[in-house]
């Protein structure tokens, strides 16, 4: 089933159906989405799993997409050490990891509250596309 995605940039709203066709069917698991935003994939994402999402910025929150329930958090990488080991099966952390200043410790904390075998999802903003002519 293709979940609507409105109200976003048409760019955005492909990255979201492409990423979240690549992922799959995710069902019955316990995840995080670190650096929500709006919540829009949290939002996907709890329409059939447990889903906490962490955001620093809580202008984004006051306008996040909540039709599924999930726990919303403010906060940044000290809300990741509050979390017990091997907490989530699943860790989403798209259009953050380039913008964070302490990558080093956050993929830290991915990997202690990541459960064996768990999967991680890491998207990249790239800069503008740059066309070559010859």
């Amino acid at each position: 089933m293709m979940h609507k995605v409105t109200g976003l940039q048409p760019w955005e709203c492909l990255m979201k159906r492409i990423v979240w066709k690549q992922l799959g069917e995710i069902r019955d698991k316990k995840i995080l989405d670190f650096g929500s935003g709006i919540g829009v994939t949290a939002n996907y994402l709890a329409e059939h799993n447990d889903v906490t999402a962490i955001e620093p910025d809580g202008d984004s929150i006051k306008i996040r997409w909540a039709d599924h329930q999930y726990t919303q958090i403010v906060g940044s990488i000290q809300e990741l050490r509050k979390f017990d080991d091997e907490t989530f099966d699943m860790i989403i952390c798209h259009n953050v990891l380039e913008y964070a200043e302490d990558r080093p410790d956050i993929v830290k904390e991915f990997a202690r509250i990541l459960k064996p075998n768990g999967k991680i999802s890491i998207v990249k903003h790239v800069g503008l596309c740059r066309w070559l002519y010859f």
